[in-house]
């Protein structure tokens, strides 16, 4: 857990300076508090837009929309990719190949376009928006969940409990769920910053919700804005969203590629046998 840290440590931070540019510098991230295009100053710390919205509130709403939606889109990912993971791995048989199957479909098809198409189709909410990347978002977790449930369940301990009449709510709780959870830990991590750089792309593109400040939308606009590459505007309206966007998915990535380093490696989550069964003789 100790790998973790400096990246825990770095979003803690990046959660404290967009909590403040949010909530403390009384700017408001939808309303005019300044001139068109106002460079770095102690009153906008990051300057304004063409409207003169101060930049600062605009990226720390952002940062707490992007982070709740992917909160939310992982936790629905985790329910629904860690259930039918579980059950196909579990189950076996015609459950096993019906979930498989279905799991295949979803990785194989092209997302991005789908998600587009389905974003145009099912409007601009939030909401509808989170249902749309959750749904492209569970079958990896599954997959993985699957094939570990697979190993897991296949254990020496797991089978003389369940031959002993273990149920299957007692094999899972007792035998399974402290090898299951990290891989369900480092996926979840997975997608929340893949929901993200989705929530990003579709806002990027004019589909998310207009009247939320969102990193995509500004890079949008900021990009559509004309002869921004003539001037130095770009450097306080288009590196800002650029680096937090950079920079937040890339702690949560780095944060599981540790996790993942430290349970392959046999760290605190590494699979152990139950003290409740003893090794025959």
């Amino acid at each position: 857990m100790k790998k973790i840290m400096p990246h825990l440590l770095v979003l803690c931070l990046l959660t404290i300076f967009f909590f403040v540019g949010a909530v403390l510098t009384g700017h408001s991230p939808t309303l005019p508090s300044g001139d068109s295009l106002m460079p770095p100053s102690r009153i906008h710390l990051l300057g304004t837009d063409n409207l003169g919205v101060d930049i600062y509130a605009q990226i720390s709403l952002g940062f707490f929309r992007s982070m709740a939606i992917g909160l939310v889109s992982a936790g629905l990912a985790f329910l629904l990719g860690g259930i039918l993971g579980f059950l196909a791995g579990f189950l076996g048989g015609w459950v096993d190949h019906t979930i498989s199957f279905v799991i295949n479909v979803f990785l194989c098809v092209p997302q991005l376009p789908i998600m587009i198409v389905l974003g145009a189709f099912f409007g601009q909410s939030t909401p509808r928006l989170i249902l749309i990347i959750a749904a492209f978002s569970w079958a990896n977790l599954a997959k993985q969940l699957r094939a570990k449930t697979i190993s897991v369940k296949n254990r020496d301990y797991v089978r003389l409990a369940k031959s002993y009449g273990g149920s299957s709510a007692y094999l899972l709780k007792t035998h399974m769920i402290s090898d299951l959870l990290p891989l369900i830990l480092v996926g979840s991590l997975g997608v929340i910053g893949r929901a993200i750089i989705q929530e990003s792309s579709l806002a990027f593109l004019g589909l998310s919700d207009p009247l939320s400040r969102s990193w995509g939308m500004m890079i949008g606009r900021a990009m559509n804005f004309s002869g921004i590459y003539h001037t130095d505007y770009w450097l306080w309206w288009l590196l800002p969203p650029v680096l937090a966007l950079t920079l937040c998915v890339l702690c949560l990535r780095l944060m599981a590629q540790r996790l993942d380093e430290s349970f392959g490696k046999g760290g605190d989550y590494a699979p152990r046998r139950s003290k409740s069964i003893r090794t025959l003789p």
